[in-house]
């Protein structure tokens, strides 16, 4: 019958030195003695309810075949001693589920000869088994945790198998059940091995609870290496594997799958033997990817199998993105206008192949004076997307126009290492009314050089401000009651949008919503009672903003010649009560 090994807190060995007499060491007979042994335990610490094999190591060779033999006090059955040698012996021992908890003395007892061992061992209440207890060299297994006294928690707990066993996912579904899906590498060192559980400081260990076949399972991948933005033919040759229909490929960096390479074409041969075709993004992380090939109910997984190669950028391939933004709110407490103003531009490659989906444009209102009641757009889909590369444009680049120059200091983003030119101090002095701005660049040798692009960047016509009602103090509207509001005319139109949004939720689903409306400019406009119904009553939020959009552009080395608009926006938001 198998039995379950103890899970216990990891802790250093600890030497615990007896208080015997000096003995006959010389093994033969002569009676003379080369000082007392001392004896250690390991591991010194074991789990409630569980069993374990506890190793016993001498400092000289004392341990006797048949005449060893070891006493961890009520409560834990030492089943057999098994003396390997003078100096090492194996004892497996099964811990009661009421054992005493809490350190104990032990006595290792050869032929009449007693050794008292002071504080020994350490009984506690955390433990854990786990199921299967085996895998083969090259496998991915689902590795059931099941835990005693346990107290794990998503995100906060992780298992550890040890070198060369990766864990590709782990889920806890309780505080003392878990689930590990793992990749034993096909190199991995066979033979058992720890398992651990940590909780932050807190570490259960199942000492040799996981053991590592020596059958191998495993596949080759060619070519080793390939160059961001490539498309690459790759073999896929299997060792004791079955290939079949269905088969895919994912690639995995340090933080899980990525999807910075695409598979565009496999075809499965055999069990053994698969081809087909691979894109690297233009924009693929630098490094080396582990393969994960899934066929069946069976993973195999190849660390390190490809390196993505550094391509450098061309130029070419390089588009710009630019705005103006100033931000206004009003204070409810205060009725105080707190602004912020915002000039930025970024030289961006973009994916190549594309990855992920723009959201799906809202039903908006149209131009002019239509109002109306819409949900709030859905957000894109969620998709593994790399970041695409930026370029270097100098240390500065510049927004000027006739009026003043605006300069935009180059800032990399620490996260992503991309690179972005952003103004973040400005004030709205910066913020001429009116305005086309060329973008000038400082120039980079090994980005992009000193360039201007003419009358790229707008300003807004003019600047507004609302008047009526008074957008703070917790203005309360009664839905049941058309809303008019007024605001200096921006006399924008037509050249630049002006657009107005009370948000909340919608009566009829519950989701998030608006009325929103683009009216005429001429500082007077109305929410009707019909509109205001529709959402619900309680705190919703009140925005105008006024915007205009720029024209087309590119750099004259670029492929790209339709970047941008380049828009411009002067917004403020302010909160009110519909009741």
């Amino acid at each position: 019958m198998s039995r379950v090994l103890s899970l216990v807190i990891v802790l250093p060995a600890l030497i615990f030195i007896g208080c015997n007499k000096d003995k006959d060491t010389s093994g033969d007979g002569t009676g003379q003695t080369i000082g007392t042994p001392e004896f250690s335990l390991a591991p010194g610490i074991g789990g409630q309810g569980t069993s374990m094999d506890v190793q016993l190591v001498a400092t000289h060779s004392v341990f006797q075949f048949g005449e060893t033999s070891l006493d961890l006090g009520t409560g834990i059955t030492v089943n057999a001693v098994t003396v390997e040698d003078g100096y090492n012996a194996l004892a497996d021992i099964t811990i009661d589920p009421d054992a005493t908890l809490g350190k104990r003395d032990a006595t290792v007892k050869i032929q009449e000869d007693a050794t008292d061992l002071t504080d020994a061992f350490d009984v506690i209440a955390a433990s854990f088994a786990i199921d299967p207890t085996n895998g083969k060299m090259g496998e991915t297994v689902d590795v059931a945790i099941v835990g005693q006294s346990t107290n794990w928690e998503q995100g906060y707990t992780w298992p550890d198998l040890g070198d060369d066993v990766d864990i590709l996912d782990f889920t806890v579904m309780s505080p003392s059940l878990a689930d590990a899906h793992v990749a034993i590498h096909a190199d991995a060192r066979p033979g058992p091995r720890d398992v651990s559980m940590e909780d932050g400081p807190d570490v259960v260990t199942l000492y040799d609870g996981f053991t590592v076949d020596r059958e191998v399972i495993t596949a080759f991948f060619d070519p080793k290496t390939g160059y961001q933005g490539d498309t690459v033919d790759f073999t896929v040759t299997g060792l004791n594997s079955n290939f079949q229909s269905g088969t895919t490929l994912e690639f995995w960096d340090d933080g899980g799958k990525n999807g910075d390479i695409e598979v565009t074409d496999l075809t499965v041969l055999d069990g053994q033997n698969m081809y087909g075709k691979m894109r690297l993004s233009n924009a693929a992380r630098i490094g080396y990817r582990d393969v994960l090939i899934s066929y069946g109910t069976e993973q195999i997984l190849l660390p390190d199998a490809f390196e993505v190669l550094d391509a450098p950028p061309n130029l070419s391939d390089v588009y710009v993105g630019m705005g103006f933004y100033v931000d206004r709110a009003i204070d409810n407490a205060t009725g105080d206008i707190a602004e912020s103003v915002t000039g930025y531009a970024y030289f961006i490659i973009p994916l190549d192949p594309p990855c992920g989906s723009a959201p799906p444009p809202g039903s908006g209102p149209q131009p002019y004076d239509n109002n109306g009641v819409f949900p709030d757009p859905p957000p894109a889909d969620e998709v593994d997307c790399p970041n695409p590369e930026t370029v270097s444009a100098g240390d500065y680049v510049w927004f000027e126009s006739p009026e003043n120059t605006v300069t935009l200091p180059k800032y990399v983003i620490a996260s992503t290492g991309q690179i972005i030119y952003e103004g973040i101090d400005l004030t709205l002095a910066d913020y001429h009314f009116d305005q086309w701005y060329d973008l000038h660049t400082e120039g980079d040798p090994d980005g992009v050089p000193e360039v201007v692009l003419s009358e790229v960047q707008p300003t807004v016509p003019a600047d507004y401000h609302l008047l009526t009602p008074q957008f703070w103090g917790d203005l309360t509207v009664d839905r049941a009651e058309d809303f008019e509001y007024t605001w200096t005319p921006a006399e924008t139109y037509p050249d630049a949008f002006f657009i107005t949004s009370i948000s909340g939720t919608l009566v009829s689903t519950g989701e998030g919503g608006f009325a929103g409306s683009i009216p005429w400019d001429d500082g007077d406009h109305t929410y009707t009672a019909a509109e205001l119904s529709q959402l619900e009553a309680g705190p919703v939020s009140f925005s105008a903003e006024s915007y205009i959009q720029g024209v087309y552009y590119g750099l004259p080395f670029s492929i790209y010649q339709t970047c941008g608009p380049s828009n411009s926006h002067l917004a403020t938001g302010a909160q009110m009560i519909l009741k």
